[in-house]
């Protein structure tokens, strides 16, 4: 059975080639700025979702181990603490963020659950170093309630109160 196409004409030809890379390069060219709010939003959404995985641990550490616990922020680090001890509080959890940026933040979580002393209610905001909180970089805000709900806003200036 012969091949429609001759042995010789199979294949890219320099040319061909060249033009497919010059026209990748001109669509990654125009989609560079846009990697930049990508990253950026990607790195607050991910430092947003660590924090507040910290605080549902807080609140769960302080119901099963039927104590204070605290969740403790203090620009880049986030900290976990059993406060069964208050002058040498045990460290649940450290993290730092890298390049994000919060606000100072310290909620003690009782026995049930809750924030205590009753009442109590906490807001923390994030934000990148450089970087501006707009429509295109949505900078998140974890809000913890007096009844201990905690929620993560995906954009604090969207109505995050």
């Amino acid at each position: 059975m012969r091949h429609l196409m001759p042995a010789r004409a199979r294949g890219l030809t320099l040319i061909e080639l060249m033009v497919a890379l010059a026209i990748a390069s001109m669509l990654m060219l125009a989609a560079m700025p846009y990697f930049g709010e990508y990253t950026a939003n990607s790195r607050l959404r991910e430092s947003g979702n660590t924090v507040y995985t910290d605080a549902l641990l807080a609140q769960s550490e302080a119901i099963k181990r039927n104590r204070l616990v605290r969740l403790a922020s203090d620009g880049s680090l986030i900290q976990v603490l059993d406060l069964s001890n208050p002058d040498s509080p045990v460290v649940l959890r450290e993290r730092v963020l890298e390049g994000v940026t919060t606000g100072t933040l310290s909620i003690d979580f009782g026995s049930a659950g809750r924030p205590v002393p009753f009442g109590t209610s906490g807001a923390l905001d994030f934000s990148l170093s450089g970087q501006t909180c707009s429509g295109d970089v949505r900078c998140p805000g974890l809000r913890i309630d007096a009844g201990g709900g905690v929620r993560l806003c995906g954009n604090r200036l969207d109505n995050c109160s």
